[in-house]
């Protein structure tokens, strides 16, 4: 009966209210105090979320000062290193709004985060704390817990997230928040301590686990939803950002715009294996269909539902 329930119900009305739910979700399993877990089937990331966190800002204050609380408390489990490869990927609203939240963490932890500016008042509550690491949606730390922060332990999220799959070092970068040549030589060492296999085509080097079911006995209990967050969270903010530019637009324009946004977000939907609607249709259809759009993946994913079963 809990299944039937949670298949009708239907997703926020607008893009921000679903990326706020969305966010919260990922939030609560991190530790952070909110209202109730609905995620707990997701493996979360933490930087892409923080950075995503900043984005959104005043549209939940609550939100934004109960991650901030937990980043203060919880600094040691992020990537600064991966936050600035992230970050520089962003756009110029995110890095922006990053600059503040960096610092604010920064004043209370006593850390240097990348892009730090200003901070803003703040008061530390410390009801955010960080549960167990054996929660299936933990298991990104845990996983840093026992191979540390860098680029190994992303190359080795990168490979439990796709299972089965064989990628090039390109690949696995543009997955991992880390430089091309940091994630080579790593990848050439889990190599040679077998963890990793190799297959050279040409002049490129295509790795996959050597042997997975070891790692993942290891590794601890897997969630069945391990997405590419950096993908899902830049979809997310595409659609909030083109309905507040969108909705008080004439429908020519609003066209105009859903057009421009289904074309910045192609690389992210391909990557999820979701399609992208044709943008060969005009006006008012393609703001619709970017509507559809969002409530098959943003609203899904906001009610803890992933796109492919939604």
């Amino acid at each position: 009966m809990a299944t039937s329930r949670r298949l009708r119900r239907r997703p926020a009305a607008t893009f921000e209210q679903q990326a706020l739910a969305l966010a919260w979700g990922a939030w609560v399993e991190l530790g952070t105090s909110g209202w109730t877990a609905s995620h707990g089937k997701w493996a979360v990331d933490p930087e892409p979320l923080i950075l995503f966190t900043a984005f959104l800002g005043d549209s939940d204050p609550r939100l934004r000062d109960e991650a901030t609380d937990w980043c203060i408390r919880n600094w040691r489990q992020v990537s600064k290193v991966r936050l600035k490869n992230l970050l520089r990927r962003q756009p110029p609203e995110v890095r922006d709004a990053f600059g503040e939240f960096a610092a604010t963490v920064g004043a209370h932890a006593g850390i240097a985060w990348p892009g730090a500016t200003d901070p803003r008042r703040f008061k530390v509550t410390g009801r955010s704390k960080l549960p167990p690491l054996d929660r299936p949606s933990l298991v990104w730390l845990r996983l840093r817990a026992v191979f540390g922060l860098g680029a190994r332990t992303e190359i080795l999220r990168f490979f439990l997230s796709e299972e089965g799959t064989r990628a090039s070092v390109s690949a696995i970068t543009s997955a991992s928040g880390y430089l091309k040549r940091t994630v080579a030589e790593e990848c050439e060492s889990l190599e040679r301590a077998g963890v990793l296999s190799v297959r050279t085509i040409g002049n490129r080097f295509d790795y996959a686990l050597a042997r997975p079911a070891e790692l993942k006995n290891f590794v601890g209990e897997l969630p069945p939803v391990r997405p590419d967050w950096t993908a899902v969270l830049n979809v997310a903010r595409e659609l909030v950002v083109i309905e507040a530019k969108a909705l008080p637009a004439s429908p020519r324009l609003r066209g105009v715009k859903a057009k421009a946004a289904l074309r910045s977000m192609q690389s992210d939907l391909e990557s999820l294996d979701i399609g992208v609607p044709s943008t060969d249709v005009v006006g008012s259809q393609i703001w619709a269909d970017l509507k559809v759009l969002g409530d098959a993946t943003l609203g899904a994913w906001s009610l803890a539902r992933w796109h492919a079963d939604a």
